[in-house]
């Protein structure tokens, strides 16, 4: 497609698939859902996010299953592509009784989830089912050996386009780039390496071959402009925004607070002792601990000396209490940017800097936040640009609140990351509705002008999000850092699962955050999101197609 019509397309793309695929070009779900909205009035996007999402899981026979019964779909499809649905179709068999597995998996039981899932493959070798419930733990748990392990079995060639796709990205994930890309090349004859364009320029910056990395993704988005991930990330590799660190410009405040979990709060503050502080001031509130939350304070200040403020108090007062305490604190007040962080996580080296350089991108966010990844399996993605969307079946008006349902005004926030691992789809810096608490960065002066963050969600879940969203209405929106990653410590395996307590504690404030804001809010907020969005991403392409990125592109 020519330069110009890629600057149209998204004005001129249906309304209701332009929503979502302003989310993102990613996750095989999203674009399963997506291709099938747009089956009557665009035939030929159709076909592309259909064979999208087949690429992005092609051992899952449930979509596999799907793609197939959609009439003469397939037909537009490689022959060797719609073969191998066939065949996933064929050898994909979900047992009857699966009661025993998912009671494990509830359990989070790895060694058991990994041995039974072996078990039933040596007892049914021929059924991909138990092959794609074994990727699926090795990429949850980055156990990418097992991966490849079980992709590396004698398998039937009509499997070649969907073994070759998988072992591209369990070989990159492990390390082995040589193999990643052999894999890779096998792949993309077959679904072509459009498909695949995330992944093969994660290869080739692993590489050192920056040049191929914007030749794959520029060739990609000219073929297929509604691939909104690859465009953004092709412009920040244009511009070096993965690659750049500013410094905060003026006094930052450093904001924790804790409550009996003194063995992450000391690695907390450990990886920030290690890292690029400047003249930053960190503030520890102290909620009511009884654990050794006291001696690691202790320790600490000894450290940190007169940058570190502690701050004691007698009683746990919850999580919106404690932040509304600390940006309240007269040092606080008087610095241009307070950086709320939890109790539980790990930050690298440079991520004020890179905090700096997206403040510098996006100078008026209502907040800034980041990548966060599981500690155990960074593969994980907890959390990345989140946007709100309206439940299947929900979609549009209807009541502004109605209290007599357990969801009062249904809205949630995206999940495509929660679709795939981490390796490169989210590596792009934009606008979004909310950013996850776990590093949460404002403008001093916009934090206290906002009303501090609701009590009515205590002692903790949703009061950062519902704070976001207030910033939402008065139009600032927050922005995403995706070069910055910030690992996040959490109980794994049978020690994360919640009580029933603080379950029920998280659907109250669901409910009660639903309820403080009717539909008409909720519709304003996705409207001007998604106006904000087209604007961002069509601004990016018309730079891009300025400096001649869109000419001539082909990988090598």
């Amino acid at each position: 497609m020519e330069a110009s019509s890629i600057g149209n397309y998204w004005s001129e793309i249906d309304n209701s698939v332009r929503a979502k695929l302003l989310l993102g070009s990613v996750g095989g779900k999203h674009l399963l859902e997506t291709g099938k909205r747009c089956l009557e009035s665009d035939p030929q996007l159709a076909v592309e996010l259909l064979l999208a999402a087949y690429a992005a899981n092609p051992l899952d026979g449930n979509s596999a299953r799907q793609l197939l019964n959609i009439e003469a779909l397939v037909s537009f499809f490689p022959t060797s592509v719609a073969k191998c649905i066939s065949f996933v179709v064929d050898n994909w068999v979900r047992p009857d009784n699966l009661s025993y597995f998912l009671r494990i998996i509830s359990k989070r039981d790895n060694l058991k989830i990994r041995a039974y899932i072996l078990s039933c493959i040596e007892k049914e070798p021929e059924n991909l089912f138990w092959i794609q419930q074994g990727l699926i733990y090795a990429g949850a748990n980055s156990e990418f050996d097992f991966g490849i392990e079980l992709l590396s079995a004698k398998l039937r060639p009509e499997l070649l386009p969907a073994v070759s796709g998988a072992k591209a990205f369990f070989y990159f994930m492990s390390g082995n780039k040589a193999e990643a890309f052999k894999s890779l090349n096998i792949a993309s004859e077959s679904f072509g390496l459009e498909n695949f364009a995330n992944l093969a320029a994660s290869i080739a910056l692993e590489l050192g071959d920056r040049e191929s990395a914007v030749n794959i993704l520029a060739a990609a988005v000219q073929a297929q402009p509604w691939r909104s991930s690859e465009t953004l990330r092709l412009y920040d590799l244009v511009r070096g925004l993965d690659s750049k660190r500013v410094p905060l410009p003026g006094k930052v405040a450093i904001l924790l607070y804790s409550y009996n979990k003194f063995e992450e709060l000391d690695a907390t503050l450990g990886s920030l002792h290690s890292s690029e502080l400047g003249d930053a001031e960190i503030f520890v509130l102290d909620n009511g601990s009884s654990d050794s939350t006291a001696e690691v304070l202790d320790r600490w200040k000894l450290k940190f000396g007169d940058r570190m403020v502690r701050i004691d108090l007698p009683v746990n007062v919850g999580a919106a209490a404690a932040r509304n305490w600390l940006m309240n604190e007269p040092q606080v007040k008087a610095c241009d940017f307070a950086i709320y962080l939890d109790d539980d996580v790990e930050v690298l080296p440079d991520w004020l800097l890179r905090l700096g350089a997206a403040a510098e991108e996006y100078p008026d966010a209502g907040a800034w936040g980041c990548k966060v990844v599981d500690y155990v399996s960074s593969a994980v993605m907890q959390s990345v640009d989140l946007h709100l969307i309206q439940p299947s079946g929900e979609e549009g008006d209807g009541p502004e609140v109605d209290l007599t349902k357990i969801a009062p005004n249904p809205f949630k926030v995206s999940d495509l990351h929660h679709q795939v691992l981490d390796s490169g789809y989210f590596d792009y810096i934009r606008p979004c509705v909310s950013v996850t608490g776990c590093c949460h960065m404002f403008r001093t002066e916009k934090l206290l002008d906002n009303g501090g963050f609701s009590l009515f969600l205590s002692p903790s879940q949703y009061d950062d999000m519902e704070h976001d969203l207030r910033n939402c209405l008065k139009g600032e929106f927050a922005v995403y850092q995706g070069f910055l990653r910030i690992l996040h410590r959490k109980n794994t395996g049978a020690a994360s699962r919640i009580s029933v307590t603080q379950e029920g504690n998280a659907l109250g404030n669901k409910y009660k955050m639903q309820a403080m804001h009717p539909r008409s809010e909720i519709l304003k907020i996705m409207a001007d999101e998604e106006r904000l969005l087209q604007r961002d991403l069509e601004k990016k392409i018309k730079y891009l197609a300025e400096k001649g990125i869109f000419e001539s592109r082909s990988p090598k």
